[in-house]
């Protein structure tokens, strides 16, 4: 069976997915490599295409175009074009070298997802910082790339191991396109040019912007010491699972501003419309109850706070979406589940 998630290890505790290695200690960067399962590296081949003519068939090379083949197993990893640059595996490793070795972080997980189109190194910086008692955060470094032309390198600094990443950035690990930007917390790098170079050259520019993360865990302080009611976690819910929520509300609003300058028969009309889609705003959805549900029960979570509410969202991404545990990791990591969980902490920390 193909998976998402294919090959990885954890150091010491298992991830929440029950797909990876368990590590009984941080390994070398050289394990690592190997024990993750990483250690191929990717080739550049030419394109070609087959032409029919009346003399046959006729293999013809696709000009500007090349694929990315994994040398383990030939499979292709994707198609880009020929300005497209990999960034090896072992380099990506190696990046990790000169700080193990001055003590900054270690190893912490590493592994293969979607057949290697994705792959990440990440480790950890220090000791955990509490957000109130009983509940920490520990910093990282994630290094995460694409060898299949859809997602930059992306490095990033996160205050959630990555097997179970409870972080907020608007930066995250996300399939949006080779690009090279940078945010307050990590930094992305195309494809192209010299590569290695710039990732050497964001190195130290990473390990400072850690300085950072105590923002980050303000802010989550914050979550922690403000009280929130059940009814604030249900609309939350709403705004970021229920689409059939977010249509009716904007509806209602255009409704609403047609009847000022509606006639009488009219304005009766939409009242009506308006009360029927509010009808349907005040229906519990699946997805709604399971948030509330989370608020009060998974893990970590009293039902009292906005911390409690942030976890709830987050529980439901990574446990509650449809799917197998890997597809859910995917996109918890690269996908639309991290695209949520950034709106999330933007949605609460406007209320803070």
């Amino acid at each position: 069976m193909a998976h998402e998630f294919e090959t990885g290890f954890v150091v010491r505790q298992q991830a929440w997915h029950g797909l990876a290695t368990v590590l009984p200690e941080n390994p070398s960067v050289t394990d690592a490599l190997r024990l993750a399962g990483l250690d191929w590296d990717v080739l550049e081949q030419p394109l070609h295409t087959n032409l029919l003519s009346a003399d046959g068939v006729a293999e013809v090379p696709v000009a500007g175009w090349k694929a990315l083949m994994r040398a383990s197993d030939r499979s292709v990893l994707g198609v880009v074009t020929d300005t497209y640059k990999p960034f090896q595996n072992r380099e990506a490793f190696g990046w990790f070298q000169e700080l193990v070795d001055d003590g900054t972080c270690q190893i912490e997980t590493a592994g293969s997802l979607q057949q290697g189109r994705k792959v990440w190194v990440q480790a950890r910086y220090a000791d955990a910082i509490e957000v109130k008692d009983g509940d920490a955060i520990v910093p990282y470094l994630l290094l995460a790339n694409g060898h299949d032309g859809k997602m930059s390198l992306r490095i990033i600094n996160t205050p959630i191991r990555v097997v179970c990443w409870n972080t907020c950035q608007a930066a995250g690990a996300t399939e949006d396109g080779d690009l090279e930007t940078e945010s307050s917390n990590g930094i992305a790098i195309g494809h192209q040019g010299d590569v290695k170079a710039k990732a050497l050259a964001a190195r130290r520019a990473i390990v400072a912007m850690n300085r950072d993360l105590g923002m980050t865990v303000e802010a989550y302080r914050q979550m922690a010491r403000l009280p929130v009611t059940e009814a604030y976690v249900r609309e939350l819910a709403k705004e970021l699972f229920d689409r059939d929520y977010i249509q009716a509300r904007d509806l209602i609003a255009k409704f609403r501003a047609r009847q000022e300058h509606a006639d009488v028969s009219v304005r009766a009309e939409t009242a009506a419309k308006i009360a029927e889609l509010e009808k349907l705003l005040a229906t519990e959805g699946r997805v709604e109850r399971k948030v509330v549900e989370a608020f009060h029960e998974s893990p970590g979570c009293e039902g009292k706070t906005a911390w409690d509410a942030f976890n709830a969202i987050t529980w439901q991404i990574d446990h509650g979406t449809q799917g197998s545990p890997d597809a859910r990791l995917s996109s918890s990591w690269f996908g639309n589940g991290a695209r949520k969980r950034a709106k999330a902490f933007q949605l609460i920390a406007g209320a803070l």
